[in-house]
């Protein structure tokens, strides 16, 4: 019997000790029925395992059954991929972002998969990649950048065309040989690759690219951009950091000296006597102003360049003259091209540190400290970014058909989510009440329009109910709205985040595993007691369950539990539990 944990770890040590290894016995493990479990139980917990396929079907259709007969498909090799099932979801400039789909089967195979191959792959990823792996995120990403622009004179902002859409499928499997041999492992990432996509019902083949929306497709983009990775680390010698011994040579001689007579006075001042106190301190401070005035360094920082890299979105910040700038430009682009990809040049600007650039969300511009002789980093927050926020939580208070609290979770979560993002700008504080009050009135609102009354009416009747009442959270004071269900009391949070320092964002840690504990007999057990209920999730102990009595084959809330409930794919779904 597999336990998955063990496995992953014994796969990310052993890739971790002999970097040139190639696996070449994994089928076994991923055909096993506990590694197929343990992949349906981290994809069941997710909301996308409620969105169907090509094939309707959704979370509550796999049982262990199921998993049973997968497995066998596997073995036999009588498994195929289906296409996947093509929508799009607006992007921030105004298009459209094309997502596939996959059958919630081809799901489990590709979480299995994917458990298989980032333990392997994860042991070769360099600390710039920050996209879609564990324990790092868009916040690391950011810390790198402010790590590098106090030397950078000009930034490349990276932007590839279409590159999860066009990644060639020959290329990526050559950068997977590199690890994985195993001709089965390799030729299910092909079937799935080359599955297809069906939009309005109509089929249509893929020559190239992993994706969007796949759960092995973020890895396998991964494994592909390494390249880049390697090519600006190893070869132009990115990130490299100096010892302090490569510091002291790059000191002027006359700084140094300055600094030593300045470090003498001091070791002085601690057992001088009174009498001559006065006059060390009088040398300290000349010899202080004189270190000021002094030039520290001879020569420029050694490494020319700085890199980081979430999923497709890339900057390099070079210590250099525009010209040197132009030159990375062309090599990164050249780089692309030998790997079947292309640097846009309408998207890809060259920008001074003095000018303000987008990246993941943030807007970044160089400022100089206040002694004139560094460049620190400026994140501050876009303004489309907060009006596009403060649009949604306008969507949501306007479904006034919506239970108040369906309505008081969803926009605290929005507003909370958000400002935990953005909380690492510079003063987001003002920002952030300023969302917090409109989102305040936006739910007074639909509270209005939902009775039919003035909003005075509702927050006179509000008071009085003992709804409207002062909240407090993590030090911070505010009025805001309650209601009650079923006993349990809901509150609409609208209590912003402290400000955070992108400085103190925490160092990632080594990559570990991170699964849900499935004892297969429990497992078993609670997804046939879940079949023999038949609705989602299970009723709590003690309630009965009666079945649909409008004659639509959907089972009616079960009596005793909680009465706010929302019809999806003909399964209930308990909300705000």
């Amino acid at each position: 019997m597999i336990d998955a944990t063990k496995e992953m770890e014994h796969l990310f040590r052993l890739s971790k000790r002999e970097p040139g290894k190639r696996f070449n016995r994994l089928w076994a493990v991923m055909t096993a029925p506990e590694w197929l479990a343990q992949a349906w139980a981290e994809i069941r917990s997710n909301r996308g395992s409620r969105t169907a396929g090509i094939d309707h079907e959704t979370a509550e259709d796999i049982d262990p059954e199921r998993i049973n007969s997968l497995v066998e498909r596997l073995k036999a090799g009588t498994y195929r991929p289906s296409p996947v099932r093509r929508v799009y979801i607006p992007k921030a400039s105004g298009k459209l972002r094309p997502l596939g789909i996959p059958t919630i089967e081809d799901r489990v195979v590709q979480q299995a998969l994917r458990m298989l191959l980032e333990p392997i792959f994860e042991a070769d990823f360099l600390d710039c990649s920050n996209g879609f792996r564990r324990n790092r995120s868009a916040h690391k990403a950011l810390y790198q950048m402010a790590v590098a622009y106090p030397r950078t004179s000009w930034i490349v902002e990276g932007d590839i065309v279409g590159c999860f859409d066009n990644i060639p499928h020959e290329k990526l499997m050559e950068a997977v040989r590199r690890r994985v041999v195993d001709e089965k492992i390799l030729s299910l990432i092909g079937k799935f690759l080359k599955a297809g996509y069906m939009e309005e019902w109509v089929y249509h083949r893929t020559y190239s690219g992993t994706p969007q929306g796949g759960i092995v497709s973020p890895l396998l983009c991964n494994i592909f951009l390494h390249q880049l990775d390697e090519f600006m680390i190893k070869e132009l010698k990115a990130n490299q950091r100096q010892t302090s011994q490569e510091a002291y040579r790059r000191e002027s001689r006359t700084y140094q000296l300055v600094r030593r007579e300045l470090s003498k006075r001091r070791k002085h001042l601690k057992g001088a006597p009174r009498a001559e106190r006065q006059t060390l301190l009088n040398e300290i401070c000349q010899l202080e102003k004189e270190q000021r005035r002094t030039p520290c360094m001879t020569e420029r920082h050694p490494c020319k360049y700085g890199y980081t890299r979430y999923a497709d979105d890339f900057v390099v910040m070079v210590n250099g003259t525009k010209e040197e700038a132009e030159t990375v430009k062309r090599q990164v682009a050249d780089k692309l091209g030998a790997m079947g990809l292309t640097l846009s040049e309408e998207k890809t600007r060259l920008t001074h540190w003095r000018d303000p650039i987008r990246f993941l969300g943030y807007e970044v511009q160089g400022r100089l400290r206040p002694k004139g002789v560094q460049i620190a980093a400026i994140f501050s927050i876009p303004t489309d970014k907060a009006r596009q926020v403060a649009r949604e939580i306008q969507t949501v208070c306007s479904w006034h058909q919506l239970p108040e609290a369906d309505v008081m979770c969803r926009v605290g979560a929005i507003f909370r989510g958000w400002c935990n993002y953005y909380r690492y700008a510079s003063g987001p504080q003002r920002v952030f009440g300023r969302l917090a009050y409109r989102a305040w009135w936006r739910y007074a609102h639909y509270l209005a329009r939902k009775r039919q009354t003035g909003i005075a009416n509702v927050i006179q009747h509000e008071k009085r109910a003992g709804r409207l009442r002062r909240l407090t959270v993590k030090g911070r004071t505010v009025q805001t709205f309650f209601t009650k269900v079923d006993g349990r009391e809901y509150v609409l949070n609208l209590a912003p985040p402290k400000t955070g320092s992108i400085w103190t964002v925490p160092k990632p840690a080594g990559w570990n595993v991170d699964l849900r504990p499935l004892p297969p007999d429990e497992w078993t057990c609670w997804r046939y007691r879940m079949k023999r209920w038949g609705q989602w999730p299970p009723p709590t102990r003690g309630a009965t369950v009666e079945r649909s009595s409008n004659g639509t084959g959907t089972p009616d809330a079960p009596k005793g539990a909680c009465p706010v409930w929302e019809g999806l794919h003909g399964n209930l779904v308990s909300k705000g539990a």
